[in-house]
């Protein structure tokens, strides 16, 4: 039970913790919780890459640090090295620790392995092991053959945690999908057609920590035609400018005229329609046409295009039967159910949640409680 809910707790649940605090840590498991911790500054910004921090550590103390923070740009290991020479520290004989394995392969930036070696980099601590297939223990073996002593493991299921929306990704080209909704006492969200807000304000506030998290949104046409949401990221920290968060909306028979505001255009944002047919264009919006599925559009092809189109996490808001169909489809990693204690009206919304086993953690407010419920293994 966290025992505060506040804006940083709150980050902390919408990127997958909590997470490992340094001070309960000492050594190399101190360093990589400092890694970690470092990694956050990167959700929402590196897709479709992960976000990675890496600390240099020479004769007790930290260099350099980077966080990688936007695909295509220098990775953590290059930027660790750079603070570090700016900070004029000498990186030879120095320990790199990492939340996840170097990469070993010429992408769009030359392998990091490379960069390691040239620095002079005599041990490295990592966390959690590369599952993409062009790494996949790559990284550590050329470190190994080149006389670098290697800590593997090191805070590893935290590792992995962190760096688990990217490995789905590169598994199965889907992204990781956040599920949130917001129930009643009653277990309802409200009388058909009438929009109802079951938690405090501030708590739908802090909820907005999601879509910071998040590289996209996704609704159905309800959820526009009942409530007309911009569905901005509206998270106070600021963001670099480099961030486009993107607003999918399921509308498969193009039934939503362009008078909504989901359709306007936000600084930062994107818009996206979800078809199954032919349609009118809507200035600025780009539309997917894909096969039809149960209810509308087949939601697994959607998360195929988003996935090609650099998509690593996805937040799923709306109602119960966009929730039912991503539920039946097992296309959810994580949900998220805010449970009020006042009632909503309308009919109890039943969910499938017998791959989540029971919440994983609860998070109590005045009014309520933030239950997170991990499925408990990612199907292809």
């Amino acid at each position: 039970m966290v025992p505060d809910l506040c804006a940083e707790s709150a980050w902390q649940i919408a990127t997958g913790g909590p997470w490992p605090e340094p001070s309960q840590y000492v050594g190399d498991e101190r360093v990589m919780a400092q890694a970690v911790k470092g990694s956050l500054e990167g959700i929402g910004l590196s897709s479709p890459n992960p976000s990675v921090c890496c600390i240099l550590i020479k004769d007790g103390r930290a260099i350099g640090t980077g966080v990688h923070k936007r695909a295509g740009g220098p990775h953590a290991e290059v930027l660790a090295i750079r603070d570090a020479q700016q900070n004029g520290e000498s990186t030879d004989g120095a320990t790199a620790c990492l939340t996840l394995e170097p990469c070993c392969h010429f992408g769009r930036t030359p392998p990091c392995t490379d960069a390691l070696l040239q620095a002079g980099i005599k041990r490295a601590v990592v966390g959690a092991r590369d599952q993409n297939p062009r790494v996949a223990g790559g990284g550590l073996a050329v470190l190994r053959a080149n006389g670098v002593e290697v800590a593997e493991g090191v805070l590893g299921d935290a590792c992995i945690r962190l760096h688990a929306p990217f490995f789905k990704l590169v598994k199965t080209g889907l992204p990781w999908v956040m599920l949130k909704m917001a129930l009643g006492s009653d277990g309802a969200v409200g009388p058909k057609g009438k929009r109802v807000n079951v938690t405090p304000k501030g708590i739908q506030e802090l909820a907005h920590a999601l879509r910071r998290a998040s590289d996209g949104i996704m609704v159905g046409r309800n959820t526009i035609a009942v409530d007309d949401p911009i569905l901005a990221d509206r998270w106070p920290a600021r963001t670099e400018p480099h961030r486009v968060f993107h607003r999918i909306v399921l509308d498969s028979r193009a039934q939503l005229s362009d008078a909504y505001k989901i359709w306007q255009r936000v600084d930062g944002h994107s818009a996206m329609r979800a078809l199954t047919v032919g349609a009118d264009p809507i200035n600025g919006v780009e539309d997917l046409r894909l096969p039809p599925g149960p209810g509308g559009c087949s939601l697994r092809h959607l998360l195929i295009e988003l996935g090609l189109r650099g998509l690593n996490r996805l937040l799923a808001e709306g109602g119960p039967t966009l929730a039912r169909q991503l539920l039946n489809e097992n296309l959810v990693d994580v949900l998220h159910i805010f449970r009020s204690t006042k009632p909503a009206g309308g009919n109890a919304v039943m969910l499938d949640t017998t791959r989540f086993g029971k919440p994983a953690m609860q998070a109590g407010f005045d009014g309520g409680v933030w239950e997170v419920w991990e499925r408990v293994q990612v199907a292809a």
